[in-house]
């Protein structure tokens, strides 16, 4: 039988942690791996290439004090003219030398720094300086990391953007005025926050090694749990990196060994399943024995929904005070709320101008680009390093066959064949219908069906236009195709309930496993080229692809890669993938108008192209002499009179 497409998805994700750590068998292993790990882990973040640290530029605005505590308000940069704000709690009286540091990342509390303001008052009564810092969304910061709520998901997913890595530079530019305070010891770091501020933690004592000592509290979803569980619906963006490279987040948990990770969650939290985090931590637990040091990773549990729970206070304090402080401190319960929001307020609704902090995705993202050839003989090897840079697999290396399912005689003379195939990709049902006519046709057009249409929507896409005779023809019907993926809501649909469609779902489940539905389809016309050359019926024939929207960008990329696609038709192309057809951070390597030229010498046609820079590809048919293998035309029929 075969598999539903979110069944495929899940049955990937618990392969990811049924194969973490394959390989590693010896700290010598490890120490071979880790590096490698944790440059995936910045890509998958979206900080694989990590900006420059600007001035911290800290403005102060305002202090306030309690009973063992005193506090400070401030504002600082992310990035140049971005910016965040914190408040930072010292302990009162001061103890001698400097202090041990901590700090607290905010979880969705709506009003952040004074949601969660008795945890950093309990620090700085037991000693510690603490300092709680907004998310990059809330209090009034103009920032976004729920990208799912507007629609952004896809757009993110291609720039290599992720939210929990713009929450993740957060944290390092807070870490560093941390790190900086004259009356903190930058040697005695750690951090801690609960639900996204507990993913918030687990992202920068992975990629941060100034962070000693972890503890996560309800805050870490694995792709198992949040696919095979479905807990990611109740999950907002900024507690996934992208996976890009396929792993369980075991394999980058790993990276804190053999510093201190302690992981919290309560039996009955509806967000995530307690044999999973289980799971999750003894895999990560792996990694600490081979240091010799399993006492370093633990697993806290208490009963109790979704929250932070006094056990995961007891746990945590002589955690910290070991790994941390290096030194014994006195028990302080975390108490009620007990001062105004207004005085905790850093900006008080209006943050220091020009703040370009909404800029953030773009700001963190650099884009790609591919130059033109100045001469022909140049082209064979820009090709080359464009497809290089491609940062996904070009094969996805799952099952993949297809089969003769149905063979029929069509026509006046019954000289037309029709046949029918079906197959599975990694378990997903697929389907080709082709149609050969009379005598041996010397070219075969297949038109890529898209989501919420089948094998014979694509070869209908293709027939209506094709001269009789001209060419054999046909539709294929990948997984991302057909009823295995949702159609988006209508665009009169608020951008609020985008998130409650089955499309943004799967989505964000598939970049949980390194995919989007373009890649698959992606993916998928690979197999179907594969399995056209193999056909008797086709021997000798030239291949062409039709596709439109998303399916045009699978087209589009299988022919680049695929140079035995003789040409591909495009209809309805996005004129970015900032606007559909997401690949997995394709944006840091270069877009769609640069995409449409890395075709050349080959024929490509562009079919009712939308507005862009589309003097891209055709100056590059233009500079290798061949601008007739270039056509714009917002007629199919023409196009494929042109080419074929």
């Amino acid at each position: 039988m075969m598999m539903t497409m979110w069944e495929s998805l899940a049955r990937r994700t618990e392969a990811m942690a049924a194969n973490a750590f394959d390989g590693v068998a010896s700290i010598d292993d490890w120490e071979r791996e880790r590096p490698i790990r944790r440059r995936e882990f910045l890509s998958a973040l979206g900080l694989g290439t990590l900006p420059e640290r600007c001035d911290l530029a800290i403005r102060e605005y305002g202090t306030f004090a309690g009973e063992g505590y005193g506090a400070r308000k401030i504002g600082f940069q992310l990035l140049p003219d971005c910016w965040s704000s914190a408040v930072i709690y010292y302990p009162d009286p001061a103890p001698p030398g400097s202090a041990p540091g901590v700090l607290y990342t905010c979880g969705h509390n709506t009003h952040g720094v004074w949601g969660y303001h008795p945890h950093p008052m309990m620090w700085a009564r037991r000693g510690y300086v603490c300092l709680i810092l907004n998310t990059i969304e809330q209090a009034d910061h103009p920032g976004e990391h729920h990208g799912a709520n507007l629609s952004l998901v896809e757009a993110w997913v291609a720039m290599g953007y992720s939210s929990a890595g713009g929450e993740a530079w957060n944290s390092i530019r807070a870490l560093d005025v941390l790190a900086r305070d004259p009356r903190v010891d930058p040697e005695r770091l750690g951090v801690t926050g609960v639900s996204g501020g507990g993913a918030a933690s687990f992202f920068l004592a992975a990629i941060d090694e100034r962070v000693k000592a972890v503890s996560s509290l309800c805050g870490i979803s694995t792709p198992v749990d949040a696919v095979r569980n479905r807990h990611l619906q109740g999950h907002c963006d900024c507690m996934y990196a992208l996976n890009l490279y396929r792993r369980d987040w075991s394999e980058y948990a790993a990276l804190i060994a053999p510093r201190g990770a302690m992981f919290c969650f309560a039996d009955h939290d509806a967000l995530f399943h307690p044999a999973q985090t289980r799971a999750f931590v003894e895999r990560t637990a792996k990694i600490y024995a081979l240091y010799g040091k399993p006492e370093m990773c633990r697993l806290v549990t208490c009963p109790g929904k979704h929250g932070n729970h006094p056990e995961f206070d007891a746990a945590t304090a002589p955690f910290f005070d070991e790994h941390v402080a290096s030194e014994k401190r006195p028990a302080v319960e975390c108490g009620p709320r007990k001062i105004t929001e207004h005085t905790t307020s850093v900006f008080n609704g209006a943050p220091p101008a020009p703040n370009r902090l909404d800029m953030l995705p773009r700001l963190l993202s650099p884009r790609g680009a591919v130059p033109y050839p100045a001469e022909p003989d140049e082209w064979p090897a820009i090709r080359k390093r464009a497809i290089e840079s491609l940062p996904f697999p070009l094969d996805d290396g799952c099952p993949a066959r297809l089969r003769l399912d149905g063979d029929w005689r069509r026509g006046r003379d019954k000289d037309e064949l029709y046949r029918s195939h079906r197959g599975e990709v990694d378990g997903v049902e697929v389907w080709l219908h082709l149609v050969n006519p009379a005598g041996h046709a010397p070219k075969v057009v297949v038109g890529v069906a898209n989501a919420g249409e089948s094998s014979l929507h694509g070869m209908a896409a293709v027939v209506a236009f094709l001269e009789q005779g001209a060419a054999a023809y046909g539709g294929f019907e990948p997984r991302a195709a057909g009823d295995n993926m949702p159609v988006d809501l209508p665009d009169s649909a608020p951008p609020g309930s985008r998130p409650r469609s089955g499309r943004t779902r799967l989505v964000r489940a598939m970049a949980l496993t390194g995919l989007t539905p373009a890649l698959m389809t992606f993916y998928d016309t690979g197999v179907l080229v594969d399995y056209l050359l193999q056909l008797e019926e086709l021997k000798g024939c030239e291949i062409y692809l039709h596709g439109r929207n998303a399916g045009a960008v699978a087209v589009l990329y299988r022919g680049i890669v695929d140079e035995r696609v003789a040409g591909v038709f495009l209809e309805d192309l996005p004129s970015s993938h900032l606007y559909g057809g997401s690949l997995p951070g394709i944006l840091r390597a270069f877009d769609i108008p640069h995409a449409v030229g890395l075709i050349a010498p080959r024929k490509v046609a562009l079919i009712n192209p939308g507005h862009n820079f589309w003097t891209w590809p055709a100056t590059v048919y233009e500079r290798l002499g061949c601008p007739e293998r270039y056509v714009t035309s917002g007629d199919l029929r023409r196009a494929l009179n042109r080419l074929l």
